[in-house]
C-alpha cells in the first residue's frame, strides 16, 4: 500500500470518527432551539474575545521567539506572529488542534536552515503550554472535587501533570531517552540518534537560563488563563451562568483532549468534552453543545485571518 493511500485512509478514518461523534452528540438536539439560542447571543463580549485572541497570538509568538533566540535562531517577532496565524489556519485541515505545528516547524526550518532547532522550539512551546494548562486545571480541580465529592476530578489532571513532568525530565536528563532508544533498537539508525542529540542540545540551551524559564512559564500561564476567560465569556454570551472555577478546571482538560490526533481540528472530541464536563455544572444539554459550537465558530473565524496571511505571503513570493 502506497504512502499516499495510507494518508488518505488515515484522514478518512479521522473524518469518520469526528462525524460519528458529532452525529451522536447532536442528533437529539432540536435545530430550532439551537438556532433560537444562537440568535439570542450577547455580542457585547465579542470585541473583548477578539482582543484576547490577538493578544494570545502575539504572546505565543513572543514565547516561541524566546526559545529560538536561546538556541541561536533570530527570527523577527512579526514573522513568527504571521507564521503562528498561518499555523492556526492549517489546524482547520490537519488532525487534532496542533496539526498546524507541522507548518510552523517547516516554515522556520526554511528561514533558519535548522529543522531540528525549529522542531525543538515548537515542541518546547507546546510542552510549556500543556504544563501551564494542567497546573491551572489541578489548582481548580481541588474545588471541583470537593463540590462533587469526586476525587476523579483531582486525580485526572494530577496524572496528566506527572506524565508531562516525566517527559520533561527524560529530555533534561537525556539518559531515559537513550535507554528507550536502546530497548526499542532505534539506536541502530544513526540519523535518528543524531537528531536526538541535536534535540538535547536545544533543550540544554533552554534550561541554561532560569530567567528564560520564568519568562516562558509566565507567558504560558497568561496565555492559558486567557483561553479559559475566552470560553467563560462565550458561555456568558449564551446566557449560561456558571462559576468561573469550573472553566478553570475543565477547559484545560478539554484542550488536552482535542489535541489527540484522532479527529479533524478536534471536532467531536471537543464537543464531547464540553458535554461531559460542563454537564456536571448544571448547564443544559443545549447550552453545552451550543458552547462547543460557538467556540468552534470563533476559532474558525479567527483562523481565517491566517488564511489571508498565507495568501499575502504567497502573493509576495510570486511577485
Amino acid at each position: 500500500m502506497s504512502r499516499t493511500i495510507k494518508k488518505t485512509l488515515l484522514l478518512a478514518g479521522k473524518m469518520l470518527f469526528s462525524g460519528t461523534l458529532m452525529f451522536l452528540l447532536y442528533r437529539k438536539i432540536p435545530a430550532g432551539e439551537l438556532a433560537a439560542l444562537f440568535a439570542s447571543i450577547d455580542f457585547r463580549f465579542l470585541p473583548l474575545i477578539l482582543l484576547l485572541l490577538f493578544l494570545n497570538t502575539a504572546a505565543s509568538a513572543w514565547k516561541w521567539r524566546i526559545f529560538l533566540l536561546a538556541d541561536g535562531v533570530d527570527i523577527p517577532l512579526r514573522t513568527l506572529t504571521v507564521t503562528y496565524l498561518i499555523g492556526s489556519f492549517y489546524n482547520l485541515f490537519l488532525p487534532s488542534n496542533i496539526g498546524g505545528d507541522s507548518y510552523r516547524i517547516y516554515d522556520i526550518a526554511k528561514k533558519s536552515s535548522s529543522g531540528v532547532r525549529s522542531a525543538a522550539s515548537v515542541f518546547a512551546d507546546r510542552l510549556s503550554g500543556f504544563l501551564a494548562l494542567v497546573i491551572l486545571s489541578l489548582l481548580s480541580s481541588v474545588l471541583v472535587a470537593r463540590q462533587f465529592d469526586n476525587l476523579l476530578f483531582f486525580f485526572a489532571p494530577l496524572t496528566i501533570l506527572l506524565l508531562l513532568l516525566a517527559v520533561l525530565a527524560a529530555l533534561v536528563k537525556e539518559q531515559p531517552v537513550r535507554i528507550f532508544f536502546a530497548v526499542t533498537r532505534l539506536d541502530r539508525f544513526p540519523l535518528l540518534t543524531g537528531l536526538a542529540e541535536k534535540f538535547f542540545l536545544s533543550f540544554q540551551a533552554y534550561g541554561a537560563s532560569r530567567r528564560l524559564l520564568a519568562q516562558v512559564m509566565a507567558i504560558s500561564f497568561a496565555f492559558q488563563l486567557s483561553v479559559i476567560v475566552i470560553v467563560w465569556l462565550l458561555a456568558l454570551s449564551l446566557h449560561a451562568q456558571t462559576a468561573f472555577f469550573y472553566f478553570s478546571a475543565f477547559v484545560p482538560l478539554i484542550t488536552l483532549l482535542e489535541a489527540l490526533p484522532v479527529s479533524i481540528f478536534g471536532l467531536g472530541l471537543r464537543d464531547a468534552g464540553y458535554v461531559f464536563f460542563f454537564g456536571w455544572t448544571g448547564m443544559t444539554e443545549l447550552q453545552t453543545r451550543s458552547l462547543a459550537l460557538l467556540f468552534f465558530a470563533v476559532a474558525v473565524g479567527y483562523s481565517l485571518i491566517g488564511g489571508l496571511a498565507y495568501l499575502g505571503r504567497t502573493a509576495q513570493r510570486i511577485s
